[in-house]
């Protein structure tokens, strides 16, 4: 049995044709033990409640498929994905990580991650305790969800248009040399994600690996007989 790894979907509604294409993947997992979300799946999730998980449907229904065919579901927050509450913990029986899980898969000891907080600036160490808050919780329930869906989306748009290669890239050598570190300290492979730069590098005696980014060219990772591969869906 195998455990996929996937993440950087960036999800960003029902119409969205990623949203499509990972719910035509999720249904065709086969001989897989367990899904591993590495974060940012969703473009915009921060609790449960009635607009998040409407706009999302077709890919938490897929996902309780998954679930319902004995497949164990594993969550690394992200940074655009968090406090992903009741539907996640409850429903689907997932294991949710706000930051990090030190795992065991065949026997060897793997660190997992999103990858957002290997190298944080200070206002982003700012921002993201603040999103995280009770006094965001509280701004976000006054403003009520669909409002805040819907600037949440508009900045996400605007978003759109950045080039992400060079950054990437730079971020992606971060991600290298914390792995590095990770490995010294007995982990024997490290799996993150959040640069979008998909691959499997060997490094000393052990093993970075990142599934890529979904929304760029599907990509995912399979851990299979003790070993990573990249693979790209094509359905």
């Amino acid at each position: 049995m195998k455990t996929v790894f996937i993440a950087d979907g960036h999800l960003k509604g029902p119409a969205d044709p990623n949203s499509l294409s990972l719910v035509r993947f999720l249904d065709s997992l086969r001989q897989t033990s367990t899904l591993v979300i590495l974060g940012d799946l969703f473009d915009f999730w921060t609790g449960s409640n009635e607009t998040v998980e409407k706009n999302y449907r077709p890919v938490l229904d897929a996902l309780l498929r998954l679930k319902e065919r004995g497949v164990r579901i594993i969550y690394l927050e992200g940074n655009h994905d968090f406090s992903m509450g009741r539907y996640f913990r409850e429903t689907l029986k997932a294991g949710v990580h706000p930051e990090s899980l030190d795992i065991s898969i065949d026997g060897k000891r793997l660190y997992l991650s999103h990858g957002d907080t290997v190298s944080m600036s200070p206002g982003y160490r700012l921002w993201r305790a603040y999103l995280r808050s009770p006094l965001f919780k509280l701004m976000a329930w006054v403003a009520r969800p669909k409002n805040v869906w819907k600037i949440a989306m508009g900045l996400s748009n605007r978003s759109r248009k950045r080039t992400y290669t060079d950054r990437s890239n730079r971020t992606d050598a971060l991600l290298r040399e914390f792995a590095g570190k990770k490995l010294a300290e007995g982990f024997s492979s490290v799996v993150l994600a959040h640069s979008h730069v998909a691959g499997v590098h060997r490094e000393g005696k052990g093993v970075y690996a990142n599934p890529g980014s979904w929304a760029g060219d599907m990509s995912y990772l399979v851990y299979d007989k003790g070993a990573f591969r990249v693979e790209r869906w094509k359905g």
